[in-house]
């Protein structure tokens, strides 16, 4: 139990993706991880490249930007986190991902482009470790709408 919610408060961090204070906007390199959609980028307040740095004490903040191959009426967001061949989830990002487009709105048609919005803080609790961050946001069937994998190197 105690590995688990030190695993858990490590994957909130990791999916924060960003450095503090810097305002500017990195567009980093996914790996896809079964997306329907397009993943057009991927941007992280502050990270060019992976592994990106996410420190103690900070939000984190970044954007998806997708367009939809098909049609759903809701988004919503699944998160595990990587250790090795470990996969753990983790309740860390609000399910409801249509609540987070700050650009297009569910319901989803094919052709639509979204822009889903990241905006996480990083407890001084997490530990400092190295993990790849799962993120996937499902469709009304639970298919996979958008999935994506990244490596993150949280820091105090």
């Amino acid at each position: 139990p105690k590995m688990k919610t030190i695993f858990c408060l490590l994957l909130v961090a990791g999916v924060a993706f960003s450095k503090p204070n810097n305002n500017n906007r990195g567009i980093i390199q996914v790996e896809d991880c079964g997306s329907t959609a397009d993943v057009i980028s991927v941007e992280f307040d502050g990270c060019d490249a992976p592994p990106c740095e996410v420190f103690h004490n900070t939000h984190a903040t970044g954007r998806i930007n997708l367009k939809a191959n098909s049609a759903t009426t809701s988004l919503t967001c699944k998160l595990s986190g990587l250790i090795g061949p470990i996969e753990l989830p983790f309740d860390g990002c609000p399910s409801d991902a249509c609540a987070s487009l700050s650009a297009g709105s569910c319901p989803v048609v094919p052709g639509d482009t979204i822009t889903y919005e990241l905006d996480f803080p990083i407890n001084a609790l997490y530990p400092t470790v190295a993990v790849t961050g799962k993120w996937k946001l499902l469709d009304d069937n639970g298919d996979t709408f958008m999935c994506f994998l990244l490596d993150i190197l949280i820091k105090p």
